[in-house]
């Protein structure tokens, strides 16, 4: 079976470059997976390859989990967990999971599709029509690995994702990083470290306090 649909791992870059436009830029401390993937990252890819898994289940295959109806149940599920974990419902995590889900069906629509019913139900509940865009932008998929042309097959396209979906992923990963920056250096809260100049000998800034100075002033210096 070939089909020029993105590989799970196609999705999961695009559910990353979701992650990382979505992230906020305070997102430091949060918890961290693997270098540079925190947990927001982390379930982002799950909701953007998640639709897949109705392959279990082919009579269900690009039906209502490639759908906006399923796109809003990501959603829905998404602020009622976070509602209930932390007392207020996420709307930045919702909406973040429900793009990353999202992406899953435009990069799906952008496929190609050689099998009937040819596209993706998008538009489910309201429409049981199958919908393809016929832009064919990605390379087929052999997804029977024991075919004598899977190895050549999907390495093109793993290559190809990377080069497309994966500038997208880094792009916003670059992006994420420099507004990272500007906060940390602009928050009214960090203040500068003293250089080595403005330190005395016991390692401490030669700004007089308040009690140094007053004994200082002319009025009452002693002797005067």
């Amino acid at each position: 079976m070939t089909l020029e649909m993105p590989s799970p791992f196609g999705h999961a870059l695009a559910g990353l470059a979701i992650a990382f436009a979505a992230e906020p830029a305070t997102a430091a401390s949060r918890r961290r997976w693997a270098p540079g993937l925190s947990d927001f990252a982390l379930w982002a890819i799950v909701a953007a390859v998640w639709p897949d898994l109705d392959l279990i289940y082919p009579p269900w295959h690009r039906t209502w989990t490639h759908s906006i109806g399923a796109t809003a149940l990501v959603m829905i599920i998404a602020a009622a967990v976070t509602g209930k974990v932390t007392g207020r419902i996420q709307w930045r995590w919702a909406w973040m999971l429900g793009a990353a889900h999202a992406s899953h069906m435009v990069a799906d629509w952008l496929g190609t599709d050689r099998f009937l019913p040819i596209g993706i139900e998008a538009f489910w509940p309201f429409s049981d029509r199958f919908v393809l865009s016929g832009w064919n932008w990605f390379p087929p998929v052999e997804r029977r690995l024991a075919h004598e042309s899977a190895l050549a097959v999907n390495a093109w396209a793993f290559a190809y994702e990377a080069m497309t979906l994966g500038t997208i992923a880094a792009a916003a990963w670059w992006l994420t990083r420099r507004r990272r920056s500007r906060v940390r250096t602009s928050s009214p809260g960090v203040r500068p470290t003293p250089s080595a100049a403005a330190g005395d000998r016991g390692g401490t800034s030669d700004r007089q306090s308040p009690r140094a100075a007053r004994s200082e002033s002319p009025g009452t210096h002693p002797g005067r």
